[in-house]
């Protein structure tokens, strides 16, 4: 075995609690992992091409693997995965990440949850549909950190868990209208980073008072931007508008770190004749300017584009039925250690779906990928 050549991640993985009988394991935790992240990376999604891929690519294994045994089975490999704790799992992948990737002031780091649709279980006594909150550097397009919740509605109190995992000091955390809660302004302020918060009708004062101020405001009072995207069969206006004037807001002393309010109103024409309008509102930390409001907003939008919509159309995640116990949400956390590495390897000129094909058929891409 060669842990010291192994990718980097591994090594924060490889410091994991074994959950399993010592003096009673025949495959050695390490080896598991490491040939789990690397057939993710190499398009496989499901136990099945995972044990299929390792057979066919043992040589190749044991250049970073002892495999004592040889390649372990698919229940083997699944079992550990269902027994790993997940918040050591979490907190090994955010470790990896503050390792590697350095936050500069003004990054924005889009926080936002994902439902895995298809990891309840409908036996009586099974569990509901896995739901997780992920941390997104927009910048470099990768995942700083995850946390898995019960259920939507848990958000809420899953948000400031993650934020303790990470390294966010000088970004702008972005979050849409179910994390516009004090205890989460207070919890970004603490570490030491800006906040960009989405205003919607779950905050009724806070958003009557904000649609109020700029109604009310003199146009020449506001900084304004605007944008211009055009493509895939549009055209989109976006205008921002930034106000420093909190008067207005009742609550704004319970909003820590409040200093400016944004709005944004979309513009969109599209082929066929059909146009439409939205307006929406958001509460910030930031004082200096509205050109990085309308960057944060842009941002945060491509968490739903390059990331949910990534693991959905080139991992499959909404197709898997993996369900037991733990594993939907260690596989989670694979796939976001794979996508970033993928997300990395911007010498292949190609999606990450064809670098998976690629790092499938060719150990020589599949290395690069890994940087080993």
């Amino acid at each position: 075995m060669c842990e010291d050549c192994a990718p980097g991640v591994m090594k924060h993985f490889g410091g994991l609690d074994d959950p399993r009988v010592v003096g009673r394991t025949r495959h050695k935790l390490f080896d598991i992992l490491f040939i789990t992240v690397a057939a993710v990376i190499a398009d496989c999604d499901d136990w099945g091409m995972i044990l299929l891929w390792a057979r066919e690519r043992e040589p190749w294994l044991r250049r970073y693997c002892e495999l004592p045994n040889g390649i372990p089975s698919r229940f083997t490999m699944s079992r550990l995965l269902r027994r790993l704790a997940p918040e050591a799992f979490h907190r090994a992948f955010a470790a990896w990440m503050k390792d590697i990737q350095e936050i500069t002031n003004g990054d924005v780091v889009a926080i936002d949850g994902k439902t895995m649709r298809r990891s309840f279980d409908r036996a009586p006594d099974g569990k509901g549909t896995i739901h997780t909150v992920s941390a997104w550097l927009a910048k470099n397009r990768v995942v700083l950190g995850q946390r898995k919740v019960a259920d939507k509605s848990n958000e809420i109190t899953a948000i400031p868990e993650l934020l303790r995992l990470l390294e966010i000091k000088g970004a702008l955390v972005t979050i849409d209208a179910m994390g516009c809660q004090k205890e989460i302004a207070v919890a970004i302020v603490e570490r030491e980073a800006d906040y960009l918060l989405a205003v919607k009708d779950n905050q009724p004062t806070l958003a009557e008072d904000v649609k109020r101020t700029f109604e009310e405001a003199e146009k020449e009072s506001l900084a304004y931007t605007a944008t211009l995207d055009d493509g895939h069969g549009r055209v989109e206006v976006r205008e921002y508008y930034q106000c420093m004037d909190l008067s207005r807001l009742r609550t704004a002393k319970e909003w820590h770190g409040l200093r400016s309010l944004g709005k944004v109103v979309s513009y969109r024409c599209e082929i066929g004749g059909r146009s439409s309008v939205e307006t929406r509102y958001y509460i910030s930390s930031l004082e200096d300017g509205v050109e990085r409001m309308a960057n944060g907003i842009r941002a945060h939008w491509g968490i739903e584009n390059q990331l949910h919509y990534v693991l959905d159309v080139s991992f499959s995640e909404d197709r898997l039925r993996v369900r037991k116990e733990n594993s939907p949400a260690n596989l989670g956390v694979i796939r976001h250690v794979a996508n970033n590495y993928l997300a990395g390897a911007t010498h292949l000129k190609c999606s990450i779906k064809k670098r998976r094909r690629l790092a499938a058929i060719n150990t020589d891409v599949l290395q690069s990928i890994l940087k080993i």
